[in-house]
């Protein structure tokens, strides 16, 4: 089973965004977006509890149900380990790649996929309120095919110019045998950080019929927490900014 890297259900259509203005440039929006990607990079460890659901069609019940801890150093270390996993194992293998990729990406000082000039040419598209905020609008063109870039759309918090949602088609296929990628992911806070609060993704698998996979934030632990619910301490288990170390430096899978 190829990678859906995050298989979401059918977007729906939005409404048209206002006519009117920006007060910023396309050019100045953008800006304080990379600049707000690099604060929010700035935080102590956290360990993010995520649940994934997969569907097959229309079927109401999950085909396959996976859980997985994720545990983030920012701004360059990532690791995860899947805690429970039921139904199809097609569902674990593809949690697997998604989280691998995300693994991955964040290894480098500008992430192959984030919402930065090197990976996308942006659009004005005006305003658009969602959720309440009245936000900037952008539209995405990736510049290279890859897998974790979208061609869509993007929400920008006027205020804090965080990206809100993303929707789009992926620039490339992850395979052959998966097609026609749709993806919706949605940002807010949890615990003070600023992650992925859910992922929806729909795509037709050859010879399988239409795949759905939703993700969702179920917790985050920061600082002392993740401390107090770590593993019992060996005594030879080192400390690091009061984390130990496994979660860091470990592969906890």
């Amino acid at each position: 089973m190829a990678l859906l890297l995050g298989s979401l259900p059918v977007i729906a259509q939005s409404p048209k965004p206002e006519t009117s203005r920006n007060n910023l440039s396309l050019d100045e929006i953008v800006t304080r977006m990379e600049v707000a990607r690099v604060r929010n990079k700035q935080m102590p460890p956290f360990l993010l509890t995520r649940e994934y659901k997969m569907f097959h069609g229309d079927e109401a019940r999950p085909e396959s149900q996976v859980k997985a801890e994720i545990n983030v150093v920012p701004p360059h270390q990532r690791d995860y380990r899947i805690v429970e996993s039921s139904g199809n194992d097609r569902g674990e293998k593809v949690v697997r790649k998604i989280l691998d990729h995300e693994a991955t990406v964040e290894k480098s000082d500008h992430s192959a996929t984030a919402l930065v000039r090197e990976n996308y040419e942006f659009a004005d598209l005006g305003r658009e309120t969602f959720k309440g905020v009245n936000c900037y609008v952008l539209g995405l063109k990736a510049r290279r095919e890859e897998t974790g870039l979208l061609n869509g759309r993007a929400w920008i918090d006027p205020k804090t110019f965080d990206i809100l949602k993303m929707e789009g088609t992926l620039a490339k296929s992850p395979s052959w045998w998966v097609k026609d990628v749709n993806v919706v992911v949605n940002f807010g806070q949890m615990a003070g950080v600023w992650t992925q609060i859910s992922s929806d993704a729909m795509a037709n698998v050859r010879m399988l019929g239409r795949y759905t996979i939703q993700g969702r934030a179920l917790n985050i632990q920061t600082g002392d927490a993740l401390a107090m619910n770590a593993r019992p301490r060996r005594p030879t288990e080192r400390y690091h900014n009061g984390v130990p170390a496994t979660f860091i430096y470990g592969t906890r899978r």
